[in-house]
């Protein structure tokens, strides 16, 4: 099952949600949409999505538990970040989760990459259930947008590392072997 990359017009809500009519994928849409509008110039819309190549002769042997998910970029300087991002999960039988999260680059001695230091969960077992979970993480990503951008500060407070402090610039004023007495 590749991951597809692309804008929210490209998602193919018909084939990863077969369950819903069209008023239904018209508001996921809409609600995708609203997401990538709120994007900064330098952060791209990008989906991520799972579907079954059609290509492929043979079916997956393990389909993936992640459906449909995107990140927005909120800060990204010497290797720190902060992003937020919105995920569909396939949870057992007709069951979803829609997930919203507040994510931070990791600065643990193993790195897990980043660490979700805010997280929300919307399960949903009918097409109308996924719908209002959908719109809801949405909406609350929409709103975190607002909300603080250090990294930092985000990861303190969630008990977790931060980066090293770079260690002090020789001050070029100073004479080179220390203050004149």
């Amino acid at each position: 099952m590749p991951a597809t990359e692309r804008p929210a017009s490209d998602i193919p809500f018909e084939r990863l949600f077969p369950d819903l009519d069209d008023h239904g994928r018209e508001r996921l849409v809409a609600a995708a949409r609203a997401l990538d509008l709120r994007r900064s110039l330098d952060d791209p819309a990008r989906w991520f999505w799972n579907e079954p190549d059609p290509l492929s002769p043979e079916p997956e042997p393990e389909p993936s538990p992640h459906i449909l998910g995107t990140a927005l970029l909120l800060y990204e300087a010497d290797g720190d970040w902060l992003e937020l991002g919105l995920d569909v999960w396939q949870l057992d039988g007709p069951f979803v989760s829609v997930t919203a999260t507040v994510e931070v680059a990791c600065w643990c001695d193993t790195d897990h990459n980043m660490h979700a230091v805010q997280r929300a969960e919307w399960p949903a077992s009918t097409a109308q259930a996924f719908l209002e979970a959908f719109h809801t993480a949405a909406l609350s990503v929409i709103r975190r947008i607002e909300g603080p951008r250090d990294p930092r500060d985000l990861r303190a407070r969630a008990g977790l590392p931060n980066p090293p402090e770079p260690p002090p610039e020789d001050d070029p004023a100073a004479p080179p072997n220390g203050p004149v007495v």
